[in-house]
């Protein structure tokens, strides 16, 4: 799912946003780029995306620089609103997140705006479940199970409104599921067993559910720890 670009071989000068603060300017990716775009990095060139979010924002440039191969979160919880339920992921295992990569990185001069894209590959969550069921005039029902999925690739794109003030802890990230997961699920009693549904016609509608939570959790951990600390929760 990748699109490779070809690199112009010339680097261009130095391009000032309106704020007038000057962008490092390398290599300019890829032909006939519209005016208003300006790539000023190369793909996986973090110093660089990093040098430009500091000039642009209050990040802080100064980051850890490491992920961790596999961290858990106590509990994370999300809502699939076209099924009705809510989730709780208890013990979250996420691993393989240090994989991830900057994939594409713009400023669009003319809307004053600019997107960072993440491809993170074989993403892979662990948890032990809550599901809670809501229907009208009932209570809610709960089940629990446990849960492992491995995603073969994950796409990240943050839009940051406002080119000259960034910032990520407004800005909205949007996952792309663009593999269906490999998954397990064990039900942890027989009530549970019964109420899971084999039919996995739907289930990419619930994957896109899923990670419209997922994503600035994924998204801002990610470049607070590797690119520029914008110093926000996920």
């Amino acid at each position: 799912m990748f699109i490779r670009r070809q690199l112009c071989r010339r680097a261009r000068g130095y391009i000032m946003l309106t704020k007038a603060v000057t962008l490092l300017l390398t290599v300019a990716a890829c032909v006939a780029v519209p005016s208003n775009i300006a790539r000023p990095c190369r793909v996986k060139d973090n110093k660089c995306v990093r040098d430009n979010l500091a000039a642009n924002s209050r990040c802080n440039p100064n980051v850890r620089g490491f992920l961790p191969a596999e961290y858990t979160i106590n509990s994370f919880k999300f809502d699939t609103p076209y099924f009705n339920a809510t989730y709780i992921d208890n013990n979250l295992v996420i691993r393989n997140h240090n994989s991830c990569f900057v994939s594409e990185f713009f400023f669009n001069v003319d809307s004053d705006a600019a997107v960072l894209t993440i491809d993170c590959p074989d993403l892979d969550f662990e948890s032990t479940r809550t599901l809670i069921q809501h229907s009208s005039f009932q209570e809610d029902t709960t089940y629990n199970y446990s849960y492992r999925g491995r995603y073969p690739l994950v796409r990240l794109t943050v839009n940051f409104p406002h080119a000259n003030a960034l910032d990520l802890c407004s800005s909205f990230t949007f996952a792309d599921v663009t593999e269906l997961p490999i998954f397990l699920i064990n039900p942890n009693d027989e009530k549970t067993e019964n109420f899971l549904a084999t039919d996995l016609t739907l289930l990419n509608i619930y994957e896109r559910e899923t990670f419209f939570y997922r994503a600035n959790q994924l998204a801002r951990y990610y470049i607070n720890s590797l690119i520029c600390n914008f110093g926000c929760d996920f």
